[in-house]
């Protein structure tokens, strides 16, 4: 396959500190220098991140921009990335990665497994670094925090996948554009550490055609700061919230369904609870089952609009039935 032309996309946000090594990762990828930009997105940062990506661009030896974000909130960078962008495909880089040289190549490799291909995932790798992993923290709690992968060695389309991780991912732009872009949950209450914004995306990508492959090769190492258990929780009750109001905007809405889920979701958050006290000697276990919970939670107390910016989202549903145009799969290629 052809080396498609690609623009790598950093999002960033108070970390200038980690950047040179990141843009110097970038500039060691095995893809030819002429084939791809990278352009870095300041996101509202109150550190020295501008003055450190000016100071790294006139002896780069990539096409290197800096794009400043003056909304806060990761959603508004990533689509002011892909509005900057030049090249066909965007490619997104979380800031606090890492990533060999080989990232780009075989991250693009996953447009070439079918015409149809609008979206390629990779595996991203919590890096804990010099921080000793808690007890309470096991391989399923590991999830909440960014690590992420699909079983199996081999590159290749996925059936109906709801997720992939936003900071190790390819899109083509006529698809990011078709589908609206990425939709940010923290505009209807839902706090941004665990908004899914990629959730809606790709359902809207789906639904026109697109596919979905996942490049297990394409590494992301997420150099991630443990954060307390509370903290943790706090993000499983954020994610259950925007789990309820992704379900209303992405469902057509029936009484009797809304009643089957409440009480299914009741008695799993009723489960969980019980679960995690069964577990209590194992701190892994019982954090799993509690994460579980407070998930359930958010959904339930969202769905009951006791949670969530539902005023909000009744006006976004409105508008968006009047501005925008639905595109099938075969019209954007």
């Amino acid at each position: 396959m052809n080396n498609l032309p690609v623009s790598v996309i950093v999002c960033t946000h108070n970390r200038a500190a980690l950047l040179p090594k990141m843009i110097e990762q970038l500039s060691d990828q095995d893809y030819p220098k002429d084939r791809f930009e990278v352009i870095i997105v300041d996101n509202c940062s109150s550190d020295d991140t501008s003055d450190v990506v000016t100071r790294i661009i006139p002896d780069c030896e990539l096409t290197l921009r800096l794009v400043q974000e003056s909304r806060p909130g990761v959603t508004f960078a990533r689509n002011r990335g892909a509005e900057e962008a030049d090249y066909p495909y965007l490619a997104y880089l979380d800031d606090d990665c890492s990533v060999g040289s080989d990232w780009l190549r075989q991250l693009v490799s996953g447009f070439g497994l079918s015409d149809q291909v609008s979206v390629v995932a990779g595996r991203v790798v919590l890096s804990l670094d010099d921080q000793p992993c808690p007890n309470w923290l096991g391989p399923k709690g590991k999830s909440w925090l960014a690590e992420f992968n699909f079983p199996g060695p081999e590159p290749r389309i996925l059936e109906d996948p709801a997720y992939v991780c936003e900071g190790n991912m390819a899109i083509s732009k006529k698809a990011w554009r078709s589908a609206g872009g990425f939709l940010g949950m923290d505009q209807f209450g839902s706090p941004h550490g665990a908004t899914q914004e990629i959730v809606y995306l790709l359902e809207q990508i789906k639904r026109q055609g697109g596919k979905v492959a996942f490049v297990p090769a394409a590494v992301a190492n997420h150099h991630t700061i443990l954060p307390t258990r509370r903290q943790l929780l706090q993000r499983a009750y954020s994610h259950g919230i925007s789990t309820a109001i992704l379900n209303h905007l992405l469902e057509r809405f029936s009484w009797a369904a809304f009643l089957l889920h409440a009480l299914l979701d009741i008695a799993a958050l009723f489960v969980f609870m019980g679960l995690s006290f069964l577990f209590f000697f194992d701190k892994a276990v019982s954090t799993d089952y509690l994460l579980r919970a407070a998930a359930r939670c958010g959904k339930v107390l969202s769905n009951l609009r006791i949670s969530g910016n539902w005023k909000r989202v009744r006006q976004w549903m409105i508008s968006r039935r009047d501005v925008v145009e639905r595109f099938s799969w075969k019209e954007q290629h």
